[in-house]
Order: C-alpha cells, then sequence, then structure tokens
C-alpha cells in the first residue's frame, strides 16, 4: 500500500476516534440482569478507569490531529507518482507520526491492508534533499520549495510558460470547481488542488513573499476571450497577527487598469472574521473573502465562477476587476495570481 494511502487511513482513523467517543460520559452503563437491574461497583469502576484512559488517549490524539490533517491537504496536492518521495523527504511529518500514543494504534481498528509503525514514523529513511527556495530555474508543475531555512518545505504549482516563468501560482481561477466562499481557517492554509483551482494559502503567501521580494501577476480572462493583465513590482502581505494585511503593492504596469490600489494597506476578511472598513460584512455580502476597504464592490476576485454564461451572477458576487469587469452582473472567465522574485527578468 503507497505510503500516501496509509497516511490518508491513518489520520482517517484518528478522525473517527476523536469525534465518534467525544463524549464518552454520556454513554449509558449496560445493567446486569443477574442483579435485577444492578450494577456492580467493582464493574463500574473498573469500566470508569478504562474510559478515563481512552479519553486521555482521545484527548492526546486529538491535539495532534489538526496539523496532522493540515500536512495531509499538502500531500494531497502532490501527483501519486511522486508522493512517496515527498513524504519520504518529510522528515517532520515522520518523527509527529511516530510521537503518536501506541496504545491507540494498538487497540484501533486500520483499514485492510494499511500498516503504520509505531516508533519509526513512516518506516522510510532518505537524506533530505536540497529543496529549492522559490520557483526560478524549477520545472513546470508542482514542485516542493522551502521560502526560508528555517520554514517547513510545501508544494506550490510552478509556471514556467508567462513572462519569463519562474512564477508561483498562488490563485486559480479557471472552472468553478472549487468554492471559494470559506471560512478564515480554510484561507489561512489553502484549499483546492495545485493542478486545478486552488488557493496557496494565506500563511504559505506571507512566508513567500516576505523571504524575498517578490513581484505580483494577476491575469485576467472574460467571456469574449479577451486577455488583460496586471503587473506590481513589489507585493508582500504580514502575518496572522496583522489578519495578513496587504502591505506592499509596488508600481503598477498592464493593461487591466490598477484595481488592486483600493485594496493596499487592508486586511483580509473572510465570512467568519471581518476586518473591513464597511458597515456591513463585506465577505458575507459579497459572497467572497478578500483584502476588503470601506467599499464592497469594488475588485472581487475570489468571488463567485460564472459557470453558466446565461445566467449572471448579480450584486458584485462574481469574480470582478474594477476597470475590466466591473459588475454589478457577470464574472471574469479566468483569474490567476501569481508572484516570483523581483530580481528574475521581466
Amino acid at each position: 500500500m503507497s505510503v500516501m494511502l496509509q497516511l490518508d487511513a491513518f489520520v482517517t482513523m484518528l478522525a473517527c476516534l476523536t469525534t465518534t467517543h467525544n463524549d464518552l460520559g454520556n454513554y449509558s452503563l449496560p445493567l446486569d440482569n443477574s442483579t435485577s437491574g444492578s450494577f456492580p461497583l467493582s464493574k463500574l469502576s473498573s469500566l470508569t478507569t478504562r474510559i478515563q484512559a481512552l479519553s486521555t488517549d482521545i484527548a492526546s490524539a486529538k491535539e495532534q490531529l489538526g496539523s496532522l490533517q493540515e500536512q495531509l491537504v499538502d500531500l494531497r496536492r502532490w501527483t501519486a507518482p511522486r508522493v512517496a518521495t515527498a513524504v519520504t523527504a518529510d522528515r517532520t511529518l515522520s518523527t509527529r507520526i511516530a510521537d503518536l500514543n501506541p496504545q491507540i494504534l494498538k487497540n484501533a481498528a486500520v483499514p485492510a491492508g494499511a500498516t503504520v509503525e509505531t516508533g519509526t514514523g513512516l518506516g522510510v529513511s532518505a537524506s533530505e534533499p536540497s529543496t529549492p527556495h522559490n520557483c526560478l530555474r524549477q520545472q513546470h508543475g508542482v514542485v516542493r520549495i522551502r521560502p526560508q531555512a528555517n520554514m517547513d518545505a510545501f508544494f506550490v504549482f510552478c509556471d514556467q510558460k508567462n513572462r519569463g516563468g519562474g512564477w508561483t501560482v498562488i490563485t486559480n481561477r479557471i472552472d468553478g470547481s472549487e468554492d471559494f466562499n470559506r471560512k478564515w481557517e480554510d484561507y489561512k492554509i489553502g484549499f483546492g488542488p495545485l493542478t486545478n483551482e486552488f488557493f496557496i494559502g494565506l500563511e504559505k503567501l506571507h512566508q513567500i513573499t516576505n523571504s524575498e521580494d517578490n513581484e505580483l501577476l494577476v491575469q485576467l480572462e472574460n467571456r469574449k476571450q479577451e486577455k488583460r493583465y496586471a503587473l506590481y513590482d513589489h507585493f508582500s502581505i504580514g502575518s496572522e497577527s496583522e489578519q495578513y494585511r496587504l502591505n506592499v503593492l509596488g508600481n503598477y504596469q498592464g493593461d487591466a487598469s490598477d484595481a488592486l490600489r483600493q485594496h493596499n494597506g487592508r486586511k483580509f476578511s473572510t465570512y467568519d472574521r471581518e476586518n473591513d472598513e464597511n458597515e456591513v460584512n463585506c465577505a458575507v455580502a459579497q459572497s467572497s473573502a478578500f483584502w476588503y476597504s470601506n467599499a464592497c464592490t469594488l475588485s472581487n476576485p475570489f468571488g463567485i465562477y460564472q459557470r453558466l454564461l446565461e445566467r449572471d451572477v448579480d450584486s458584485y458576487k462574481g469574480i470582478l476587476w474594477r476597470g475590466f469587469l466591473d459588475g454589478p452582473k457577470g464574472s471574469l472567465k479566468l483569474m490567476r495570481l501569481l508572484v516570483r522574485p523581483r530580481t528574475s527578468s521581466s
């Protein structure tokens, strides 16, 4: 069985444990028929001890489950033929699995064919390969990068076909297959497969844009197959403690209009975390998320994708770029955001 399937089965197993047995105290105790409805105290004491021990094990597993699931999101984005190599190189994940309580692994029912070795992580070892800092001089497609030496590596999609290459794709909107009206935590860690529609995640974008100076490319296309672009020669966002504020937006060039300028300096907002300067929650009003300002009806790149061209998305909820497609109706057919180090040639 592949390492990817082993890990997936393992995380699923832990999820079942931490949800199915969340509230052990509410389970009714079986009655002893031989005592006419009474329950022997010796059995009750033994059962209580076992429940307490199991609750402790489950609580420990729950603390580690969230981070394991987040890393699994990254692994799922990688193409199947190279998953084993990627997981082998990820020593951090192997170590964390090795540290999980072995008693849970022993007592849990792992799906047929799945094997998890305790004490040795995933049971594989290899020397850590040299990991690139960015997409410069890498292959076109999915690549594992490490923006700085003290950061965990993660997978990105490298674009080598546009404007000299070297781009890291941070957002891809092409067919409406992914829902972009999501909560804060989803936008923090990212979502969607790297080979289709996805958002890289605010935390990773912060790491990329703060490890070195980056420029931003915005690619747009409407229903009439008209293509436009916006290029900013400097781009950077803040950390989560700064609500991933759009900190730096350099000089603009292009033919799509400088629509991002009005969002400069704004904090990121989602429907469950409002950081805009408007009386209403812009993320709720626009069924989207973005660096909203005091107006909700400006650019909306993460808006609702227009799948059925005969049914316009109304009320500024579509994928909009002020100056190219202003709204309130309609949606762009394609929208991509890409970044690369400023040292690269344009």
